[in-house]
């Protein structure tokens, strides 16, 4: 494990973690999902290490230790930053090993953040995997449009209760997992209890938005293989429906290779549940072959 620090074009440093197999055949970079840290992915990690990926995940920005006073815990500007900062990652970890393949991994928000990826950055990326693979919502505009117009009056740092909940938040965070483990160490982590800031909401909102921006996908690498993999029980993909659409716009962008795996039993973590091999082992089925 080595910690690594990388300085984005706006000053911030990025919180960098990079495992290194013993032999590297593949290179992985992972992009985490909302309100969480890097260090959730560590037992996945160890486990692609052994299958001889090299691995690199960061704290995105406003969470985990990438923070500082202008992007505190829950805050975000934008997806642009966003795609730049792991535009960044990619091109450090190709520097760091030449010549081998880099595989895109994305999770839930971090799935909507690799298809936003996708639209500018396709070829530099051999294949891509979404976890809890977030759909696109009809009512999208709507939040953005509520979302700037109460950042203009409470500002961009600003908390909404609103926004919060247009972005289905609630109590009841049982749809996580369905490993009652998983869901007390989610509970007790202090990294995962925090709220995203008028600014974060918007990102979030923005992200989806893009989903459907298909003028912005220059689709570089039609040949890129896509595989999605959720739980049965999981509502971020929006069920059948939701699921369905999200291949649909990526075919319809121009990838010609997407495929999906759904697991019963499970709910939204599928990296995290109990029988949470199966995943790991059909992840890397996947990327090798």
């Amino acid at each position: 494990m080595e910690y690594i620090n990388l300085t984005a074009k706006d000053g911030l440093e990025l919180s960098v973690v990079l495992f290194e197999a013993h032999e590297t055949k593949g290179l992985l970079q992972i992009i985490h999902g909302a309100q969480e840290h890097k260090e959730r992915y560590y037992h996945f990690i160890n486990y692609l290490n052994t299958n001889g990926f090299t691995v690199i995940i960061s704290d995105n920005r406003g969470h985990g230790a990438s923070v500082n006073e202008q992007y505190p815990l829950g805050y975000m500007n934008g997806v642009e930053e966003i795609i730049e900062d792991q535009v960044m990652i990619t091109d450090y970890i190709k520097s760091r090993f030449p010549g081998k393949e880099l595989y895109l991994f994305g999770h839930s928000l971090g799935s909507l953040f690799a298809r936003c990826y996708l639209q500018k950055h396709d070829y530099k990326i051999k294949k891509l995997v979404m976890s809890g693979t977030a759909n696109y919502v009809s009512l999208v505009g709507v939040g953005i449009f509520l979302g700037k117009i109460i950042t203009f009056f409470s500002g961009k740092h600003g908390y909404s209760k609103v926004l919060r909940n247009l972005n289905g938040n609630s109590k009841d965070d049982s749809w996580l997992s369905a490993s009652q483990e998983n869901l007390i160490a989610y509970r007790n982590d202090p990294l995962c209890q925090f709220n995203y800031q008028n600014n974060g909401m918007l990102t979030v909102f923005e992200a989806d938005w893009n989903l459907h921006q298909y003028q912005k996908y220059s689709c570089h690498n039609p040949e890129l293989e896509i595989l999605s993999v959720v739980g049965e029980d999981d509502p971020v993909t929006g069920g059948e429906k939701g699921l369905q659409d999200s291949f649909d716009a990526l075919r319809k962008i121009g990838y010609k290779h997407v495929s999906s795996k759904v697991y019963t039993g499970m709910r939204h973590e599928v990296l995290n549940e109990v029988d949470n091999q199966r995943v790991y082992e059909d992840i890397v089925q996947f990327l090798k072959r």
